[in-house]
């Protein structure tokens, strides 16, 4: 029998408990709904995935069978977006032809091979509408050898990017009057080809590409054209003082003003000191905003928090000093994504990792040279630490900033690891490496569930996934709130009468946030 001191005490606990579930923050979920698995044999090709956003996923591969012996066969699978397959096709493609592109658009994806010839200037093109499974074929044929680096589709028009004699050059062909055209002003023996993008809506696409200023620094130039390829805005970055653009994204064109983002280092370094934010009105007027990384609130929050408040401490003790402070770093930038009345620039740091034959351990650090002799070094992948995300409004003023800490991620292939889902009041930030999906979700510049681990669920309760290849894969938005995660997976199960003991499959499991 309680007495009437312990019902007090225990309705006082009954009260905090409610009240510490009030205040307290929900914790959010990974969910991962459905999963598909195909089984492959161990010398089977691995599947290109395809977003078609609500209309499902699209695989492609090279496929074991051969009925031609002048072709070879490849298969694309169709699924929906409950990882039910909707329908499968065999492609017939001449030998010697590789899989160089894709693109999603309108109900139709695009398949682009190209001879494995340099001097074969030819490639073939395959558009298979997504809703019935039909195939139309195209040849595209040019002038001259063009080492392919970028492809894309605007409108009735393929879009093709690359290199003729180390110089860029872009291609435009029109899959109704079969006519080739050479993009003007982009042939220079100056210039690197650095972006290559479309607006969906307009089928307007922008590219950018270097060019050097009067001192021999880098700049970069947008130039934009319609769907027919003409020519509407020719545009080239005004620097100040001795800062050098490295690199570039452009938001899509308007009326009213277009922004370029990207990073700049203060010297000719291809080391990035910060990020620059340039506006550009349809007058030509331009502003352009540099930010050093120094100066953003999070960027160096992935470090450890004694690490963080030493380089914050040097940071401020040079600018008492009136000093500037150099920074060199490698950012792989992301698509700029524009939402309501701002901008926010994705990108993920990174540096190339060296280790010693003798002394595994011994290793560049990601801003700066150690100096030690390189004789016995090897390239050990690259070593992402962070991503950073970026907001700013329409006058070109960064509003608030955030990271997300990639302490565990080293690749041969410098590949976009963390994908995001922008959100009204929040944006959850996701990347998948070695089977566990981490994940994170801020508001602003504010931290509303920190770095979290789930699994990627398995078919079976007692699937255990072990020797996988994990450059094999990764995690990708999808559509709304969904994500999708794909990879090859060595599975084996002992306990399941369902499963196979061992199996080798390729799987795609659908993800979402709650």
């Amino acid at each position: 029998m309680l007495t009437l001191k312990k019902v007090y005490a225990f309705g006082y606990w009954i009260v905090a408990a409610l009240l510490i579930l009030a205040v307290a923050p929900l914790n959010a979920q990974i969910l991962q709904p459905d999963r598909v698995e195909i089984e492959l044999g161990d010398f089977s090709d691995y599947y290109t995935v395809i977003s078609a956003k609500k209309q499902g996923l699209v695989l492609v591969r090279e496929s074991d069978e051969r009925v031609d012996p002048r072709s070879n066969t490849w298969e694309v699978l169709k699924y929906n977006t409950d990882l039910t397959l909707a329908w499968r096709r065999n492609l017939q493609i001449k030998i010697g032809y590789e899989f160089r592109g894709y693109e999603y658009r309108s109900g139709k994806v695009y398949l682009l091979f190209k001879s494995d010839n340099y001097q074969n200037d030819e490639m073939l093109l395959r558009v298979l509408t997504l809703s019935t499974g039909d195939t139309e074929e195209s040849e595209i044929k040019y002038l001259f050898p063009l080492n392919l680096t970028e492809f894309t589709v605007a409108g009735n028009a393929v879009v093709l990017g690359g290199y003729v004699n180390y110089m860029p050059a872009v291609i435009h062909y029109d899959l109704l009057t079969k006519k080739v055209k050479v993009l003007p002003g982009i042939y220079n023996n100056r210039s690197e080809l650095i972006d290559l993008s479309v607006d969906e809506e307009t089928n307007i696409f922008n590219i950018l590409v270097t060019e050097k200023t009067f001192d021999k620094r880098n700049t970069l130039a947008i130039k934009t054209f319609d769907r027919n390829g003409t020519l509407l805005q020719n545009r080239t970055l005004e620097t100040k003082g001795s800062n050098n653009i490295i690199f570039g994204k452009s938001t899509r064109f308007n009326a009213k003003e277009q922004f370029i983002a990207g990073t700049y280092s203060n010297s000719k370094s291809n080391y990035s000191s910060g990020i620059f934010i340039a506006k550009i009105e349809p007058t030509g007027n331009q502003d352009i905003t540099y930010i050093s990384y120094g100066d953003l609130r999070n960027f160096f929050s992935y470090m450890k928090a004694k690490r963080e408040a030493r380089v914050r401490d040097r940071i401020n003790r040079r600018k008492i000093k009136g000093k500037k402070v150099r920074f060199r770093y490698r950012l792989l930038v992301h698509d700029i994504v524009e939402k309501d009345d701002m901008f926010l620039l994705f990108g993920e740091a990174f540096y190339p990792k060296y280790n010693n034959t003798s002394l595994s351990s011994l290793a560049y650090g990601p801003y700066f040279s150690r100096g030690r002799n390189s004789d016995n070094m090897y390239f050990a992948g690259y070593k992402y630490t962070h991503a950073v995300v970026v907001a700013f409004n329409k006058k070109g003023k960064v509003l608030w900033d955030n990271s997300f800490e990639i302490n565990d991620v080293t690749s041969f292939s410098l590949d976009q690891y963390v994908n995001a889902s922008v959100e009204e009041k929040r944006v959850i930030l996701l990347y998948l490496y070695e089977n566990v999906i981490r994940s994170k979700l801020i508001s602003q510049d504010q931290i509303l569930e920190g770095k979290t681990f789930n699994d990627i669920k398995m078919t079976f309760e007692d699937d255990v996934a072990k020797n996988n290849d994990y450059e094999v894969g990764g995690l990708a938005l999808w559509y709304d709130k969904f994500f999708y995660a794909y990879g090859v997976q060595r599975i084996k199960n002992d306990k399941d009468r369902q499963a196979k003991l061992n199996r080798k499959v390729f799987y795609i499991n659908k993800i979402t946030y709650q």
